[in-house]
């Protein structure tokens, strides 16, 4: 009698774990996904990967510091100097993917009329 109630309880624990398992396993996969897609359509770098090759904070992005970085590495591995083809796109990548998020969180460039298309005044027309 005790075999059978410690199979049962057995058979139940695996069956809750199976199913706890397969869930997480999916939800993974779809945040998994989601952030590939994402990623493919911005550069085809994630933000957190960008900063780490360029090794600057993703908190505190400047330009200036985004583009110091990049003519650094980019130079250092140059073919002449006997540095790799690969790892010289990867920064190039990089700085491309900073310089979309930048873009992307600067506030956009306000016109005066005066600069306006048409010369500016109305009654120049």
């Amino acid at each position: 009698m005790a075999h059978r109630i410690l199979v049962q309880v057995v058979l139940t624990g695996a069956q809750v774990f199976g199913r706890a398992f397969f869930q997480a396993y999916k939800q993974a996969a779809a945040t998994s996904a989601t952030q590939a897609t994402t990623a493919a359509k911005e550069g085809g770098l994630a933000l957190d990967e960008a900063c780490r090759i360029l090794h600057v904070q993703q908190q505190n992005l400047q330009r200036e510091e985004v583009a110091r970085r990049f003519e650094h590495l980019f130079n250092v591995n140059s073919k002449e100097k006997g540095g790799s083809f690969y790892i010289q796109s990867k920064v190039y990548r990089a700085k491309e993917r900073l310089d979309l998020e930048l873009s992307k969180n600067e506030p956009p460039a306000t016109s005066s009329p005066s600069e306006a298309p048409g010369g500016g005044s109305p009654a120049a027309s």
